[in-house]
């Protein structure tokens, strides 16, 4: 809501112009020439905020974010009253305050959520969110994991473009990549960004694209790498860009030209976007995907964006099995048997062990063999029915055992 002068035409008035207030609009209806608008869930804030205090608070943002906002640009007065905002700068506009007015930041963010994606570029040339600074993220990993070893080895030592955690569906390739993303930036949030790549996945999705400005138009926005690229350089601070499913999508259209200076001797190199905007990957954001080489969308890999990427392959764990199945309570005769079966099945597929995570008994082991591995193996021999027929001869031993082993201890109990 914003107090104006009295008479639209730039009089001066007894009171400050500016933002005086947050409101949810109702109802409007036409009076005359003018409209009669219906508000609620006002919040009156504790101080007018001016067009020039959004500016003076923080000049970045309000370039970046608001420069083309009528209702806080250059004073034309001759314009409506009511002007249209696209729902970024609504969304900046209450980030700001809440930071300007620390007093009523919880009733602002309580009513634009939204704000709290907003980052504010302080002077200093760092970003903030607004709203309360949120409790560090801590990794499970141990410093001395080896697959952490060697990923920060090959990005911080070796400077490969990214690293491509390998493997088959459940080795945990997807919570790797998430903690060794926490242990890279300390825990802070911010400096992380997740995304999944899936078949629809564009260029315009990852890098720079149109998006639609709230006025009946379309603004060029920026993407994910270039806001983490942005963060990276603006901070000074290393920032993780972790991508699930790398090759759910063809990777090297999604990448575009910003895969040939993802190389390690091209950071920090400036170049140009289709857009004829000019870009750069700085050093300190590092990239970490993930990738099932069984589950492919596309064909393969395009060979330049292989020869930019580090591998490390994850393999299927039987002293991780071990760790989840004590965990969650197994008898030992009972983990044998499902260690023993494990074992067995990585000779003819590979399955990784957090399959088995909640597995807690000997009729959770039946229910994951039943509704997920015989339609993995399914799938997998559909064409060789003597491997697939010794896969389920396999299991049965190893369901047989298990039940042996229930029906014993029950004979004991009598």
């Amino acid at each position: 809501m914003w107090l104006g002068s009295d008479n639209n035409k730039g009089a001066r008035t007894a009171w400050t112009q500016g933002i005086r207030a947050l409101a949810r609009c109702l109802d409007k209806t036409v009076v005359g020439k003018q409209f009669e608008i219906t508000l609620e869930d006002i919040l009156i804030l504790s101080d007018t905020i001016e067009k020039r205090d959004l500016l003076n608070f923080s000049p970045h943002t309000y370039a970046r974010e608001l420069s083309d906002a009528a209702i806080v640009g250059l004073n034309n007065y001759a314009s409506q009253v009511v002007q249209l905002l696209a729902d970024r700068e609504f969304a900046t506009i209450a980030a700001m305050i809440s930071e300007m007015l620390p007093e009523v930041q919880e009733d602002i963010l309580s009513r634009v959520p939204e704000a709290t994606t907003i980052a504010l570029v302080n002077e200093d040339g760092s970003a903030s969110q607004a709203g309360p600074e949120p409790e560090p993220l801590v990794s499970e990993l141990d410093e001395g994991d080896p697959i952490l070893v060697e990923v920060k080895k090959l990005l911080l030592e070796d400077k490969w473009g990214g690293v491509l955690l390998v493997g088959a569906p459940g080795t945990g390739k997807s919570w790797y990549a998430r903690q060794i993303a926490i242990s890279l930036v300390a825990g802070e949030r911010k400096r992380i960004r997740e995304v999944q790549f899936h078949p629809s996945y564009q260029y315009e999705d990852f890098v720079e694209g149109y998006v639609p400005d709230g006025r009946q138009g379309f603004r060029l926005a920026d993407k994910h790498m270039l806001e983490m690229s942005a963060l990276a350089q603006r901070e000074d601070k290393t920032a993780v860009l972790v991508i699930d499913e790398f090759s759910r999508t063809d990777p090297a259209r999604v990448l575009g030209e910003t895969m040939t200076y993802m190389e390690g001797s091209l950071r920090g190199t400036e170049f140009f976007l289709p857009s004829g905007r000019k870009a750069v990957i700085p050093k300190k954001l590092l990239f970490i995907a993930t990738m099932n080489p069984e589950d492919r969308s596309v064909d393969e890999i395009d060979a330049a964006m292989e020869r930019r990427w580090a591998k490390v392959t994850i393999q299927p764990s039987v002293g991780k099995l071990r760790d989840f199945l004590r965990e969650n309570g197994l008898k030992p005769a009972e983990m044998g048997e499902i260690v023993k079966f494990f074992i067995e099945l990585q000779k003819y597929i590979e399955i990784g062990h957090a399959f088995f995570k909640n597995v807690k008994d000997r009729d959770g082991a039946i229910r994951l063999w039943k509704n997920q591995l015989s339609h993995i193996v399914g799938k997998r021999f559909r064409y060789d029915l003597e491997t697939r027929r010794e896969v389920e001869e396999l299991w049965a031993a190893c369901e047989a055992r298990l039940l042996q082993q229930v029906q014993d201890g029950a004979g004991g109990d009598q």
